[in-house]
């Protein structure tokens, strides 16, 4: 009786640290170095900010927006706070996101003011992803705020507004994807980092 329950906690331990393992890699970049020189450039450093998304944050993103997290979400992941001549320069933090084509991993770019600088896609299988769709979705995202995000979006979440139809009409499923995913991306920086960002906030006063 004793080795089976010894033999239970084991298994039990082995599928926690499995998840853990799983949720944190989930949502990372595979190479912060080459994804900073794409999306901000050269002679810029980083440090890493890690943090634990939980289930209350989920909650309170769900409370800024009419979807949240999917589950694999939570868990351990990293912020990458970006310097350069000792200045904070913005921040840069993956997603990933489930699509029909597979999951989209998607590296995004965050101003000091907590605006969208960029991104670029870690992986895509759709057929829409290529550089003219990249650069166009770019354009419309860039250096938006998350009011102004949110104005590309219906009510419910589920759709383009008319606004954001106008400003994607050659990718709108692709378009709509990142555009969920720039809203997640801002919310929970500010929920799951706050703290953080304050301090940094603080000493450059």
């Amino acid at each position: 009786m004793l080795n089976k329950l010894k033999f239970l906690l084991l298994v039990i331990l082995v599928e926690v640290v499995t998840l853990s393992s799983a949720n944190a890699a989930f949502c990372s970049l595979r190479d912060p170095v080459s994804a900073i020189q794409m999306l901000y450039d050269d002679g810029y450093e980083f440090r890493s900010l890690v943090s634990t998304i939980t289930e209350e944050d989920r909650l309170t993103l769900k409370d800024k927006l009419s979807f949240t997290l999917h589950q694999s979400e939570v868990g351990q992941h990293t912020l990458y706070v970006l310097s350069k001549n000792n200045k904070h320069v913005g921040f840069l933090q993956a997603r990933s996101e489930w699509a029909k084509w597979g999951l989209v991993e998607i590296a995004w770019a965050i101003n000091v003011d907590r605006s969208i600088k960029g991104f670029h896609y870690q992986r895509c299988r759709s057929p829409e992803c290529n550089e003219n769709t990249i650069k166009n979705i770019n354009a419309v995202l860039k250096d938006k705020s998350f009011s102004q995000l949110q104005a590309l979006l219906s009510e419910n979440g589920e759709e383009l507004s008319d606004e954001g139809k106008k400003a994607f009409q050659q990718t709108p499923r692709l378009a709509l994807l990142t555009l969920r995913s720039a809203l997640k991306t801002l919310a929970i920086t500010d929920i799951s980092w706050k703290g953080e960002i304050d301090k940094i906030t603080h000493l450059e006063q």
